[in-house]
């Protein structure tokens, strides 16, 4: 969590979120379209999934940017942009042993993340509450993801 928000304020500081350039912070792999703006995959033991969260299939729980997600093809996950200020992110591609994630900033550009089992990031933008992305677990092309709510600054 430290480096997640360590990456986030060094971008801040270097200017990766100024509105002139159209970028905002991400704490992902930038896609090759676009310069980096902050790149860091979280080398955190695997969380074991919270016994108040139950694993679902509906895309449509994770809304508030709280779910244990099985997943078993790419999807389009809708957040809460009032809360997160992104609207969706996208995992775009499941293998045996690990899955990417796309987000697409609201101004142009995005970023891309590849997770292996028990990794993490997560994505951010000014003061609204982070999303932190982890792969809990992946076996024979079906993944368990955690999507949470990062904590603000």
């Amino acid at each position: 969590m430290r480096k997640l928000l360590l990456v986030i304020a060094m971008c801040a500081l270097a200017g990766c979120a100024s509105p002139e350039t159209g970028r905002q912070a991400a704490v992902s792999t930038p896609t090759p379209s676009t310069p980096a703006t902050s790149a860091s995959a979280t080398e955190s033991p695997t969380p074991s999934p919270s016994p108040t969260r139950q694993a679902t299939t509906k895309v449509k729980d994770c809304f508030d940017g709280d779910c244990l997600l099985k997943l078993s093809k790419p999807v389009t996950i809708r957040l809460n942009a009032k809360k997160f200020y992104y609207p969706k992110f996208e995992v775009v591609a499941i293998d045996a042993r690990t899955i990417t994630y796309r987000v697409e900033y609201p101004h142009g550009g995005g970023s891309e993340q590849r997770l292996g089992e028990g990794g993490g990031g997560g994505f951010a933008f000014r003061k609204h509450t982070p999303v932190e992305v982890r792969l809990v677990s992946i076996k024979k092309g079906q993944a368990l993801l955690s999507v949470s709510p990062g904590e603000r600054d």
